[in-house]
């Protein structure tokens, strides 16, 4: 973490997000400020160590492994108008990181982590955001509110 802690210093991303509970605990550990966390107490299909979280505002929100939910992507809209967030799933976040890249303004950092490879950064450019929609343009959309 001392190379993340050196490049959000260096670079002062407009707002960082961390999705994942590895990457929220190490960044939380490390004094890296994130503006929002998107926890779901599973690491690698397995509970995850516990960690005590205190943010300013906390949301819970419903995501199935596997899909993308239209209640988790609105409060990720919503969470990123704001400061020092804890947004808490029941189920699973992993591909949460797509919404929370779309949903960044420019100049920010989405941090998520990659087992067994370690810390991901995304910067949220006009690039990465368009390659994101397309992304999410190819996903199977379903009936049941999910993306």
């Amino acid at each position: 973490m001392p190379e993340l802690k050196i490049l959000i210093g260096r670079d002062h991303p407009s707002r960082v997000t961390a999705v994942g509970d590895v990457v929220s605990h190490e960044t939380l550990a490390a004094g890296i400020p994130v503006d929002l966390r998107i926890i779901d107490h599973i690491s690698m299909r397995k509970p995850a160590t516990s960690f005590n979280v205190k943010a300013r505002k906390s949301y819970h929100a419903r995501n199935s492994p596997g899909v993308i939910t239209q209640e988790a992507w609105d409060i990720i809209k919503r969470a990123m108008k704001e400061q020092d967030v804890l947004i808490l799933i029941d189920g699973e976040e992993d591909l949460l990181t797509l919404p929370c890249i779309v949903e960044s303004p420019l100049g920010a950092v989405v941090l998520y982590g990659q087992p067994s490879q370690g810390l991901v950064v995304v910067n949220a450019t006009p690039a990465v955001k368009k390659e994101t929609r397309l992304i999410l343009g190819r996903m199977i959309r379903e009936e049941t509110n999910h993306i």
